[in-house]
């Protein structure tokens, strides 16, 4: 007699195989997806820095003590004639609804000045993906 098709039991094993595969799949891009966001907070970080460094070096002081005073600083033309910006262009969804520079969880930026931490310059900081703390926690991302 001829055996035509599969048992359950084969089927089960197949179903059960594609479904570990899977899970190790979504598993795989799910972390690579949160060290892109690490990354991409940290590109951005780095290019504020290298924008408040540049400002820095023309105006003779570093900008106000927020985000949106320090994106208004970086990128608005200035009365000021050692003003030779803009320092850093920031696409528009870049900016939540207050004009902050938001990180890659959507949450703003934090920028002190003078820093608690780097008491003769500024603190830069993003609260990471919980979108909590004071730059200190495990997640942050930060410039000290």
């Amino acid at each position: 007699m001829k055996r035509r098709g599969f048992t359950l039991i084969e089927l089960l094993v197949v179903i059960a195989i594609i479904s570990i595969l899977g899970g190790m799949v979504i598993s795989g891009a799910q972390q690579a997806r949160k060290r892109g966001a690490v990354t991409k907070a940290k590109a951005q970080m780095a290019s504020l820095e290298t924008a408040i460094s540049m400002y820095e070096t023309d105006m003779g002081s570093y900008p106000g003590s927020d985000n949106k005073a320090l994106v208004e600083a970086l990128t608005k033309e200035s009365e000021d004639p050692d003003w030779s910006g803009p320092y850093i262009n920031i696409k528009k969804d870049e900016l939540d609804a207050n004009g902050e520079y938001s990180d890659a969880w959507g949450n703003a930026f934090v920028y002190v000045k003078p820093g608690k931490n780097n008491a003769s310059f500024y603190d830069l900081y993003s609260k990471g993906p919980n979108g909590a703390g004071d730059g200190n926690d495990k997640d942050d991302i930060r410039n000290w």
